[in-house]
């Protein structure tokens, strides 16, 4: 009579260990997580049930903007988020201001594993940090540009030739003032080119970085 009780024990437990466990794998996700629905372009994202988000602090080449010429090393950069966020659930994190002029919602995007992706990109190389603004992290994002410019990582290495150049074909776009062939034009190539200070509406602006995001570099 024993056994036959402790059997019985053992069966409960396991069917219940079971239901359980079908419990856990048809769960929904945790609490706060959302899905990203598509990637906009580096630094925007589409997340379900909130709409178009704007990652807060970081700046990367754009690739979608109206009139505008691909941006050094945009593609590379919207390729990289994409890879890291779409179809995924994140977590957003909130700063003092919750909207941009534009509409969109700031945010800083969390995955599972606890990955920062706002500072990810910046770490890689594959935006900036975006400092125009005051945000929590500021100070942080800053250090991780200057990291990643050091180690010559993504959009910071001499030697990188982005996709925008690649498909553009040699002898086009902004490599009429790119004097030592790296893809990009400095400041010191556009005054001896006699283009500085040069405005967004200028084609060599796509090959430039744009640090204060004014729509002038080399002021």
């Amino acid at each position: 009579m024993l056994l036959h009780l402790r059997a019985v024990d053992v069966s409960v437990f396991a069917s219940r260990c079971l239901l359980a466990a079908a419990l856990f794998a048809f769960a929904p996700a945790p609490a706060g997580a959302q899905l990203v629905e598509r990637v906009v372009d580096g630094d925007t994202i589409i997340v379900r049930g909130v709409g178009r988000v704007r990652l807060i602090g970081v700046d990367t080449p754009e690739t979608v903007s109206p009139g505008r010429p691909v941006e050094f090393f945009g593609r590379e950069a919207s390729a990289f988020t994409k890879r890291l966020l779409e179809g995924r659930p994140v977590r957003l994190e909130y700063d003092w201001e919750r909207t941009d002029r534009y509409g969109r919602i700031l945010a800083y995007v969390h995955l599972a594993d606890g990955t920062f992706v706002n500072a990810e990109i910046i770490r890689r190389g594959y935006g900036h940090a975006y400092t125009r603004f005051p945000f929590r992290h500021r100070d942080r994002f800053r250090q991780l540009e200057r990291e990643a410019r050091t180690a010559g990582r993504g959009l910071w290495n001499p030697r990188a030739t982005p996709a925008a150049q690649r498909s553009a074909g040699a002898g086009g776009g902004g490599l009429r003032w790119d004097d030592d062939g790296n893809g990009r034009v400095t400041c010191a190539e556009a005054r001896r080119h006699g283009i500085a200070p040069v405005p967004r509406s200028h084609p060599a602006y796509a090959y430039m970085r744009d640090g204060d995001g004014d729509g002038v570099v080399c002021e």
